[in-house]
């Protein structure tokens, strides 16, 4: 694996690309499990929070059914376990995201920045965040709190609402991990979770509203949103209460 270059990441450039071409730098087989890695992918692997995208891989002689996708030292591997012909090492591929899936992941990736923002807004301080989850179907943060958010919960929604409405730009930027600790700490986040190793920070922005750092895909503005619902709480033990919620059609 040392000697296949890094993975160049197309989802970094251009999160909404729905396919590619890629060539294939190696094909390997395990336990019934075929892994593929690419030169390049539009293919976002588990991490984060957010779960891997799926789709497919295609070319003139297979088609495999890409199930998962995870990271491994700069490389992307793309898991089958359903493949159709073969896929050789070498060749260009055609790679296909379900874009339902991912489409849905950046809303309710997106909807989490917005809805940390507005239970500070709400709360008036900083709501210390020690989880963070995204799926289909809903996303979740997991909150250090004293007091439960339930009696609070139609006002962090109409804020989250508010913010969805003023539909603003979703930014994106690279900055130096100076920088980067300076710049989050105007909108009360810090970096102290990030691995110290990091010294180049990728940075997610809801203009002028909330900014952290950020690895995921998420949409190009708010009011693609939709509308955001707060789903429910459920507690995680003594001071910690999970806020269940996700963006959706009004």
């Amino acid at each position: 694996m040392e000697k296949i270059p890094a993975t160049r990441l197309l989802y970094y450039d251009d999160a909404y690309l729905r396919e590619f071409k890629a060539k294939v730098l190696q094909v390997t087989k395990n336990d019934g499990l075929v892994t593929i890695v690419l030169d390049n992918t539009a293919f976002y692997p588990t991490g984060g929070g957010q779960p891997s995208d799926k789709g497919i891989i295609e070319e003139e002689i297979g088609k495999a059914d890409i199930v998962d996708v995870r990271w491994n030292k700069g490389r992307i591997l793309h898991l089958t376990d359903n493949m159709v012909g073969e896929i050789k090492q070498r060749r260009v591929i055609r790679g296909v995201i379900d874009w339902k899936r991912r489409y849905s992941l950046m809303k309710n990736h997106t909807a989490a920045h917005i809805m940390a923002e507005a239970i500070r807004c709400v709360l008036n301080s900083p709501a210390e965040i020690v989880g963070s989850g995204l799926d289909v179907d809903k996303a979740r943060l997991d909150l250090a709190l004293e007091n439960s958010l339930r009696p609070v919960f139609q006002r962090i929604e109409d804020v989250a609402n508010s913010m969805v409405k003023e539909n603003r730009a979703i930014e994106i930027r690279i900055m130096s991990r100076v920088e980067a600790e300076k710049y989050v700490e105007k909108f009360h986040e810090s970096l102290k979770t990030l691995p110290s190793n990091v010294s180049q920070v990728r940075i997610v922005e809801v203009k002028d509203l909330h900014a952290c750092a950020c690895g995921g895909t998420h949409v190009k503005s708010t009011g693609e949103l939709g509308v955001i619902r707060i789903l429910g709480r459920v507690s995680k033990g003594k001071g910690v209460e999970r806020l269940e919620f996700r963006a959706q059609s009004p």
